[in-house]
C-alpha cells in the first residue's frame, strides 16, 4: 500500500484486517483442500487372499 492510499491511520488499518482476513480465509480453503485431497489418495490396505 503506497503512501496517501488511505484517507487516515484508520482506513489504512482496516484495510490490513481485511486483508489479513481475505487470506486467512483463502488459507483455510487451501487447508481443507490439501487434506481433502491427502484423504482421497491415500493408499488402500490391500487384503491378502489364500487360495487353498
Amino acid at each position: 500500500m503506497r503512501q496517501g492510499d488511505a484517507d487516515s491511520p484508520g482506513d489504512a488499518l482496516l484495510m490490513g484486517w481485511v486483508g489479513m482476513v481475505a487470506f486467512a480465509g483463502y488459507g483455510f480453503a487451501l487447508t481443507i483442500a490439501a487434506r481433502s485431497y491427502w484423504h482421497r489418495t491415500r493408499p488402500i490396505n490391500q487384503l491378502t487372499v489364500h487360495t487353498e
